[in-house]
C-alpha cells in the first residue's frame, strides 16, 4: 500500500525532534575525534564517550525506524542499518583500545587496563549494559530482516569488549561484599558469561538455519574454551563440568565436518 501525503506530513513532523538530537550527537561525536587526535593519553576516555553518543544514536534511529512503522506503515531499513553500524563501529572502536584477544591468559590485559584507570568498574558495567539494552532494541526492529544474521558477530564483539574490560586480578582479590567494587565485578562476571551463551548460541542458530559455515561453529569453540578458562578461574565446578560438555560436543562436530570435506575432496580427485 502506498504512503499517503497525510501520512507522509504525520512522520515527518514527528520523526523532527530525533532528527536534531541526532543532529546534535553527530556535532558531538566529531568534536570528541578532533579532540582525541590532539592528546594521545585522553583518547581512550574520548572513545568511550563517544561509545555512549553511538548507542544513543542508535536507540534515536531505532525510534524513528519504529515511527516510520507505526506511522506509514513502512519499515525503514536504511535507519536500521545505520543503527547497526553505529553499534559495531562503536565495539570496534572499544576493542581497539582494551584489545581483541579472546584466548590469551585472564591477566594479560592489564597493561591495556591502566590506559582506563579512570573508568572504574561501575562505570564499565554501565557501558556493557547499555550496550546489551541497545542490542535488543535493534535486534526487535531488525526482526526476520537482512541484518539478522549479523548479530552473532555483534554478541562476539560485545563478549570480547567485556572479557578485557575486567580486571580479573582486582576481581580475584574482591573476596566478600566489603571490597571495592565487588558487586560491580561479580555482575561484570556474570555478564560476561551469559553474553558468551547468548552468542554461542546466535552462532549455532546461524549455521543451522542459515550459513553452514564451519567459522560459526569454530567461533562457538572459541566462546567455550573462553568459559572453560573463566569456570576455572572462579572455581564454578557446576559450569565448568557443563561447558567441558559442550566444548566437547562442539569439538566433534567441528572434526566431524573436517573429516567429511577432506573425504569428498578426495572422491574428487
Amino acid at each position: 500500500m502506498a504512503v499517503s501525503k497525510e501520512q507522509k506530513a504525520l512522520y515527518n513532523e514527528k520523526v523532527r525532534p530525533y532528527k536534531d538530537s541526532l543532529e546534535e550527537l553527530k556535532k558531538e561525536a566529531s568534536t570528541l575525534k578532533a579532540a582525541a587526535r590532539k592528546n594521545a593519553d585522553m583518547e581512550p576516555y574520548f572513545m568511550f564517550r563517544n561509545a555512549i553518543i553511538a548507542l544513543k544514536s542508535c536507540n534515536l534511529m531505532v525510534q524513528m525506524s519504529t515511527l516510520s512503522n507505526e506511522i506509514q506503515n513502512l519499515k525503514n531499513d536504511k535507519l536500521v542499518g545505520d543503527a547497526r553500524k553505529e553499534v559495531s563501529n562503536a565495539l570496534n572502536e572499544l576493542v581497539k583500545i582494551v584489545g581483541d584477544q579472546i584466548d590469551e591468559g585472564l591477566t594479560e590485559n592489564q597493561d591495556r587496563l591502566e590506559k582506563i584507570q579512570d573508568i572504574n568498574p561501575s562505570r564499565r558495567l554501565k557501558l556493557l549494559l547499555a550496550f546489551r539494552e541497545t542490542m535488543q532494541n535493534l535486534k526487535i526492529a531488525v526482526g526476520t530482516g537482512k541484518w539478522r544474521w549479523y548479530f552473532p558477530e555483534l554478541h562476539m564483539k560485545l563478549t570480547i569488549l567485556a572479557r578485557n574490560l575486567l580486571d580479573f586480578k582486582q576481581y580475584g582479590a574482591a573476596k566478600d561484599s566489603n571490597a571495592p567494587y565487588y558487586r560491580e565485578l561479580q555482575e561484570h562476571m556474570q555478564f560476561l558469561a551469559e553474553e558468551a551463551q547468548t552468542a554461542a548460541q546466535d552462532f549455532r542458530s546461524k549455521y543451522e538455519l542459515a550459513s553452514q559455515d564451519l567459522a560459526d561453529l569454530q567461533s562457538i569453540q572459541k566462546l567455550f574454551e573462553m568459559l572453560k578458562r573463566i569456570f576455572t578461574f572462579t572455581g564454578n565446578k557446576t559450569e565448568l563440568n557443563k561447558i567441558q560438555i559442550s566444548l566437547d560436543s562442539n569439538k566433534e562436530r567441528i572434526e566431524a565436518i573436517i573429516a567429511e570435506q577432506k573425504g569428498g575432496k578426495k572422491k574428487k580427485k
